[in-house]
């Protein structure tokens, strides 16, 4: 990885150098102006969306004062802004202003702001309400526990996130990651299954490339940064609006086009080579599309005969990203929104490919695809109500073939082929009466289509038999409602219930939801929450079967008799605001696990192991008698960009067990221990043309734990001996990375250009990711994790 990491940074450096060169500078007649943009946008009130005509919008820090108000349509224009780091305020009667630091104008692209103000509760007629605005409070007006917003810009100033709200939100507190060579998040100690994300309010397939059915992550992101707007990330005891998930939630969100004019985006980097478009639709007034496409950097350079040094191991993924929104007669709009990918590579041991992602001694051949569309509508009822209504398809396709070395066949050992396809309709109600009361609701119904086949060559019998065969459908229906009662500015109430029914099995759970958040102080916010949640099983569990009948070749399956697995959350913690930039938070946090599935044949497994690679232990006849306990406390110092500079430190204490079949108590594979993240980074406006970062992270974490490999009985066997009765009692060596970003930002007269360096594991610390058996060279392999590795990205918008 070390030759190829470094021949890719060489060629992208060639490709910076005719990108710096090739394009114009601009003339001495325009560096002598000034550079301005446009910064317009629509205030709405947070809870139901509707306009705030005659707020209040202005540009403090301006010389002289910049301002306007909404018109009746809450919409607002500044023109001929000067560029560079603004803050902008809002101010509305009987509702809390709200202030934008740091926002980034640029000559690329106009500074579109779509901004939610919340009513304030004590209202005296003709006075203005003060308060202060929390930049980390999420977009989610009904989450008050284990919950923070995220900005896009966010995802690249992180050192080591390359774009990638995954790595990103593994800066923090509580969260890690798998791997280097994965983005699977890992939230207080819980398996990365137990993720949920969403798109637009759609629950989606796992979004990244090379993803495996069932799992959450994977090594690259489909999931375009530049398409984001700020979205949420939830950590625990979240809202009743979220349901089937046991450890966290993404709930994402593509921002719109812009309804006005065209704009474009130009990258290469990490990601891929991409290019993006966006402008009015002129066909409809008011509307706007959005659309983005990307194109595997690896595989270009390939196909023009660069050797990268990856031998076979080129991945080629493509996906495409868009967005359409086209507004009523009645103040409602559509949206036809969508996201896919398709990805293969072939890891060839034989080749001399590497060996890093765990499957030395092979040969492995993989592909697959992923995507969701949708449409929703959205409309108001008066001033005080909003409904939205969801029609989406959503699916996820994996083919998988491994030749075993050693055997030295023709045709591969095992093959495998699994699919999922997912209809779901949803709709939702949400209706505000005054300030104190807010009512949410809503209901999805799910219909799926599942299709699995596993085939494993026997030896003895000559050929392959299968230990997954069929077919199906899983229809389920979804119900939640919740209420947020405001006593006050400074004491808000929600609770709210979840209820799931799976009717390919008529299993069902309730789950009761309540979250508090005071304000003690001026600066000091006390939250308590407590939430059952509960998540179905990977669908390709309840289709294990085992083969019935050898005349017939008929197969039954043996796990569909599985209920939910459950959690019990409970969440306490308190921030301070030591000033409007800085903030200190200390949360700590108790979950019990309980019906988690187990196996008899293996009676140390539980599927609260599983989870952070490329496959996952899979047993048929299994039961729901596993638990689990995760317990911890929590620490976040973050200072946000304030005159340049910015710092985040977050630092985690935990411990996640489980019980097996057997009922002994064991560490999960999770089990961590501690981790702690140091970020800061510095900007320098050099002339508001030119803008030079840098951004530092280091991060030091428990090893992670594993099943060791009895290599004597393995050289026996011809096959990997896991020693199960030291299930994750031993761990590797602690996890250290240190990563460094630069970045130059440059505005022209009418498009702006970014270069970015990013230089993961600066030190090159040797990380170990896993020990496998390598049955070609009869041994116990050990695969590291990602060497030193520089890779350079470049932008251009216009």
């Amino acid at each position: 990885m070390t030759h190829s990491g470094r021949r890719f940074v060489l060629v992208q450096s060639i490709w910076m150098a005719l990108l710096l060169f090739g394009i114009p500078w601009g003339t001495r007649a325009t560096a002598t102006a000034e550079l301005t943009q446009t910064v317009r946008g629509r205030v709405t009130d947070a809870i139901i969306g509707t306009p705030l005509p005659g707020a209040t919008v202005y540009l403090p820090d301006t010389a002289p004062a910049m301002g306007t108000m909404t018109n009746n349509q809450g919409e607002f224009r500044l023109p001929e802004v000067p560029i560079g780091r603004l803050t902008l305020r809002v101010t509305y009667i009987g509702y809390h202003p709200v202030q934008l630091s740091n926002l980034t104008l640029t000559t690329g692209r106009e500074l579109v702001l779509d901004i939610g103000m919340e009513e304030a509760v004590m209202q005296v007629e003709g006075v203005e309400i003060r308060g202060t605005t929390r930049k980390d409070r999420p977009v989610n007006e009904m989450a008050l526990v284990s919950a923070r917003s995220f900005t896009i810009e966010e995802t690249e100033r992180y050192a080591g996130s390359l774009g990638d709200p995954s790595r990103m939100a593994a800066n923090f507190a509580g969260v890690s990651s798998a791997s280097d060579q994965r983005n699977d998040i890992i939230i207080r100690g819980n398996s990365p299954m137990g993720l949920l994300w969403r798109l637009d309010g759609v629950e989606i397939p796992n979004p990244n490339h090379f993803g495996s059915l069932g799992s959450t992550g994977g090594p690259v992101s489909m999931l375009n940064n530049n398409l984001l707007t700020n979205s949420d990330f939830y950590t625990g005891a979240f809202p009743a609006e979220f349901g089937n998930a046991l450890a966290g939630a993404f709930d994402l969100r593509l921002r719109s086009g812009n309804a006005e004019r065209r704009e474009y985006v130009g990258q290469v980097g990490f990601n891929g080579f991409e290019l993006g478009a966006e402008g009015p639709w002129r066909r409809f007034p008011g509307a706007s599309y959005l659309v983005n496409g990307r194109y595997s950097t690896l595989a270009i350079m390939d196909a023009l005969g660069l050797d990268m040094g990856t031998g076979t191991a080129v991945p080629q993924y493509k996906d495409v990203s868009f967005k359409l929104d086209v507004p009523t007669e009645r103040r409602g709009y559509f949206t036809l929104f969508g996201l896919g990918g398709t990805s293969y590579i072939e890891m060839l041991d034989s080749k001399g490919d590497p060996a890093a992602y765990g499957f030395s001694g092979t040969d492995l051949y993989f592909g697959g695809d992923t995507g969701v569309i949708g449409l929703t509508h959205t409309g108001f009822s008066g001033d005080h109500a909003r409904f939205t209504s969801t029609v989406s398809v959503s699916g996820i396709r994996n083919d998988v073939e491994l030749y075993q070395l050693e055997d030295e066949l023709d045709f591969p050992n095992v093959i495998e082929a699994g699919s999922e396809v997912r209809f779901s309709l949803s709709s939702r109600y949400r209706r505000k009466r005054g300030a104190r009361h807010t009512v949410n609701a809503g209901a999805v119904f799910d219909h799926l289509w599942v299709e699995y086949d596993g085939r494993e060559y026997d030896k003895d019998l000559d050929g392959h038999i299968n230990y997954l065969k069929n077919s199906g459908t899983m229809p389920q229906t979804r119900a939640f409602g919740e209420w947020q009662h405001r006593h006050t500015d400074r004491l808000t109430l929600n609770s709210g219930l979840h209820a799931h029914l799976l009717l390919f099995n008529n299993t069902w759970a309730l789950e009761p939801r309540v979250a508090l958040d005071w304000q003690a102080t001026d600066r000091g916010n006390l939250n308590l929450g407590a939430g059952m949640h509960s998540q179905t099983q990977p669908r390709a569990i309840y289709f294990m079967s085992e083969l019935a009948d050898t005349l017939d070749n008929t197969y039954v399956l043996t796990n569909d008799h599985l209920d939910f697995s459950r959690s019990l959350h409970l969440v306490a913690g308190y921030e301070h605001r030591l000033h409007d930039k800085l903030r200190v938070k200390l949360e700590a946090y108790y979950q019990y696990l309980y019906d988690l599935p187990v196996s008899e044949e293996r009676p140390e497994y539980s599927t609260l192991v599983t989870g952070g690679g490329f496959s996952y232990w899979v047993y048929d006849h299994m039961q729901n008698a596993g638990t689990g306990r995760n317990y911890g406390v929590e620490l976040t110092l973050e200072r946000f960009l304030h005159q340049g500079l910015y710092y985040l430190f977050t630092g985690s204490l935990f411990d996640a067990t489980y019980r097996g079949f057997d009922g002994v108590k064991r560490n999960s594979s999770f089990n961590n221990n501690f981790i702690v993240n140091a970020l800061a980074g510095y900007e320098w406006d050099l002339d508001r043309r030119h803008v030079l970062a840098v951004d530092v992270k280091g991060v030091l974490a428990g090893g992670s734990r594993y099943v060791p490999i009895d290599e004597e009985l393995s050289r026996v066997d011809n096959e990997a001996v896991y020693v199960w009765d030291q299930a994750f009692q031993q761990r590797h060596n602690a996890y250290f990375r240190l990563n460094a970003r630069l970045s130059y930002r440059r505005n022209g007269p009418r498009y702006n250009q970014e270069w970015a360096l990013d230089l993961q594991n600066l030190t090159n610390h040797r990380n170990i990711f896993m020990r496998t058996w390598n049955s070609y060279k009869q041994e116990v392999t050990t695969n590291y994790q990602m060497e030193f590795l520089p890779m350079m990205t470049y932008r251009i918008r216009f």
